[in-house]
């Protein structure tokens, strides 16, 4: 049995009848035009081929007349041509062997996030990579993190509390990536940071487009080195289904999701739910190892029986109704975690992390006339957090020692609680909230002129954390005022925005994109930001890119000064980065792929910490050279993917060394393998290389360079997949992490006391997938 893979080609058709003459244009999905489609009136010998833009001309014999359609592998079509009909649109499907399907075809993706508007990946200004649905089947990937360590140019860091890395040479916990579901922003509110946890599960991706560089003129601050934007199946208009998932894996890891889309006639109602519980990697072993793990804290001070065991949830949600263009909507999530590696802790049972999350929107999207569409929306935020740390510390230790404790003897629980619990929380406080209202208006005066331009307005309500150590609920105090640091005036921000972009085709051969972007900030003032782009094509099977783009990382509430004692307000302006781009996208043959890219960042105004405790803009200007590439191919069954990254950063001096590529991976390799058994049975493996890498030891109380060396991990996939039964299509899934069960080291990027982080070592995981 063939495994069929639908495509929809558009055929448009203008009828005169006075002339009896039928024309058209045959376009594929993406309005590219499709060649080599024999039309025939049915009945008689009158035939008619589609030149190379898809355009055909016929003379129909009558007024009332029958299209016939046919293409090599496509299904034959009829079309009735009726008498009150001028304007005819046909939907030609076609079922096609999947083996036949050429790698150009798979992968003849339309992305969104490159120009906030849908464009052929090939012609968008921008590097972006996408993993669609399939993809995310096929590789296994569970979650947002595994999904992006295999991304070029992307590292992502396990510390099973949130993941740290970044994009193109620039680590930290992702804070200079900005965080996108269906184009809204979804980083949380308190410091702008772009935590991912588990509850960016892959349930509910059609998919992830991940933009490579700065992207500040189309979305404003903090889209410094890049984007990622989830793109949701249950916000797809096309998604008119049910499908329950059930996971459950290694470490107690279970799983329950739906996800649901119903169109009926103008109005649509979709949403999604999570539940994930697991209790993640089993850490014991690591959290004793005195070399690898608490390198220069006192063996002794830890408890005799000191045990890692960690309980992590999350709940993520979504929901949407629309009507004729109008839409109301929510996405968001609660999570609990027990905080994983980030810090060095001496009672890691007890610790936690809570957060909640929640995005309420409402607007419209209209088609004023067939040149001009507008999209106007509300958003409200709500965030609140709170948790538990009993971080260790040095100085606290050494005043215990002076005090009398004996430095021989582990420290007494009680003497845990009193002297290092730290509480941190907005538990019992209303909650940070932002406001924000947006209008878009999209002009294509002509096919190939598109002028995007739009207004928003945000402000952000902050509120700073009560920190306890004793209480594990302070008391929160609201009370707006300089010297409360739970809520500051300038924990009140505001910003109006304006951006415009202009999109030109020339020649049919060369795309041109121009936009800028100003930003008015109550506190850091007025910001400018520009991009361009220029994409030719040539020839038929080779794309060129040449891209400029700036963007800007605003400070957050803690380098403004909410942990300052002095009640005033850092002045600081936001990071700025410049850079340019250079790549090329090649098609061999239909199923030989190949694109690279050549880019350079150029980093300035970064914002850093001094030795008395505050932050200033940095006078350095920080350089970062690299390359990224991807080759894909296939022959018969099997397909194949390998990309590479290099990455060249400036020398930072630091232990009396200057060291180029202090914490960057100097060259990456992700590669893929999938071979397709049977029409429903595939085998993947997911292989992953990271260099040696020169980074700073995770402990802040160590100055000093350690060397992690390089290693390779290795992932399987089983996928069984559309299987019937009665209504029902089925998928089933085994997934294999780390088979060989590799120790793996990644460096502790923001220094938070672990000299470095343990990754997952092998573990299993089964999934069930459910379409109705």
């Amino acid at each position: 049995m063939k495994k069929s893979l639908f495509i929809i080609l558009v055929l448009t058709v203008n009828i005169v009848f006075a002339q009896q003459i039928v024309t058209g244009v045959i376009t594929d999905e993406t309005n590219r035009p499709i060649d080599s489609v024999e039309i025939s009136v049915k009945n008689t010998a009158l035939k008619t081929f589609t030149d190379e833009e898809g355009r055909y001309s016929i003379e129909v014999p009558e007024v009332a007349a029958t299209l016939e359609l046919t293409k090599e592998n496509f299904k034959v079509q009829v079309v009735e041509i009726k008498k009150d009909i001028t304007n005819l649109n046909i939907t030609l499907i076609a079922s096609v062997d999947f083996f036949e399907l050429s790698l150009e075809e798979l992968m003849n993706v339309e992305v969104v996030t490159a120009s906030k508007k849908p464009e052929n990946q090939k012609i968008a200004p921008a590097t972006i990579y996408v993993v669609t649905e399939k993809d995310i089947i096929e590789n296994g990937y569970t979650d947002l993190t595994n999904l992006l360590e295999n991304v070029p140019g992307v590292v992502a860091i396990r510390t099973d509390h949130f993941t740290f890395g970044g994009q193109r040479g620039f680590l930290s916990n992702f804070s200079q990536t900005l965080l996108l579901v269906n184009g809204r922003e979804m980083q949380n509110l308190f410091a702008s940071e772009t935590f991912i946890s588990t509850q960016f599960a892959t349930h509910n991706i059609k998919q992830v487009e991940i933009l490579q560089g700065p992207a500040s003129a189309l979305y404003g601050a903090n889209a410094l080195v890049g984007v990622i934007n989830i793109i949701t199946k249950n916000d797809s208009s096309d998604f008119n289904e049910i499908q329950y998932r059930t996971e459950f894996g290694t470490q107690g890891t279970q799983a329950q999701s739906i996800v649901f889309g119903k169109n009926i006639n103008d109005f649509r109602i979709s949403g999604s739910f999570r539940y994930f519980r697991s209790n993640l990697w089993d850490y014991k072993g690591f959290v004793k190892d005195t070399v690898n793990f608490r390198q220069g804290v006192p063996s002794k001070a830890f408890p005799i029986n000191q045990e890692f065991k960690q309980n992590s949830w999350s709940l993520p949600y979504a929901a949407k109704i629309s009507y004729k263009g109008l839409y109301v909507g929510i996405e968001g999530y609660e999570l609990k975690g027990s905080k994983g590696l980030e810090n060095i802790s001496l009672d890691y049972i007890n610790q936690s992390d809570y957060r909640q999350l929640a995005l309420y929107y409402a607007g419209i999207e209209k088609e004023i006339s067939a040149k001009l569409k507008i999209n106007a929306e509300l958003q409200f935020y709500k965030e609140r957090f709170w948790g538990v740390n009993y971080t260790f510390d040095n100085a606290i230790y050494d005043t215990l020692v002076k005090n009398g404790h004996n430095p021989d003897s582990p420290l007494t629980d009680q003497e845990i609680k009193d002297n290092f619990l730290m509480v941190y929380s907005q538990q019992s406080s209303s909650g940070s909230k932002r406001y924000k209202g947006s209008i878009q208006l999209d002009y294509a005066p002509s096919q190939t002129l598109s002028i995007i331009g739009g207004y928003t307005f945000d402000m952000f309500d902050l509120l700073g954390l009560s920190l306890s150590t004793d209480k594990l609920n302070p008391s929160f105090d609201e009370t707006r005022a300089i010297e409360n640091r739970m809520r500051k005036p300038f924990f009140r921000q505001y910003k109006n925005s304006l951006f415009l972009q202009l999109q030109k085709t020339l020649f049919d051969k060369l795309y041109v994109t121009l936009g800028g972007r100003f930003d008015y900030h109550n506190i850091y003032k007025s910001i400018l930001t520009f991009r361009s782009g220029l994409v030719y094509t040539p020839f038929k099977k080779t794309s060129i890119r040449f891209l400029f783009g700036q963007a800007f990382r605003e400070p957050n509430i803690f380098e403004l000064g909410a942990s300052s004692a002095k009640n005033v307000v850092n002045e600081l302006d936001p990071a700025r980065m410049n850079t340019f781009e250079v790549g090329i996208n090649q098609s061999f043959t239909s199923n030989l792929l190949a694109n690279i890219v050549a880019y350079k960042n150029i980093a300035t105004n970064f914002i850093e910490p001094t030795e008395t405790g505050g932050f200033i803009n940095s006078d350095n200007v920080i350089n970062v050279f690299g390359i990224e590439s991807q080759l894909f191919y296939k022959t018969g069954n099997i397909r194949t993917e390998i990309g590479y990254s290099y990455v060249k950063k400036d020398a930072d001096d630091y232990a009396g060394v200057s060291t180029v590529n202090l914490g960057v991976y100097p060259h990456r390799i992700t590669a893929g393998v999938t071979f397709t058994a049977t029409d429903n049975f595939t085998i993947n493996s997911r292989i992953n290389y990271y260099s040696q890498i020169h980074a700073k030891h995770g402990n802040k109380d160590i100055t000093q360079i350690i060397t992690i060396p390089d290693f390779t991990k290795v992932d399987v996939t089983f996928s069984y997949v559309k299987i019937k039964v009665y209504d029902a299509e089925i998928t089933t899934q085994l997934l294999v992490t780390n088979v060989f069960d590799s120790t793996i080291y990644q460096p502790n990027i923001r220094i938070g006391g672990p000299k470095q982080f343990l990754q997952h070592g092998r573990q299993l995981f089964c999934n069930l997938v459910v379409k109705f």
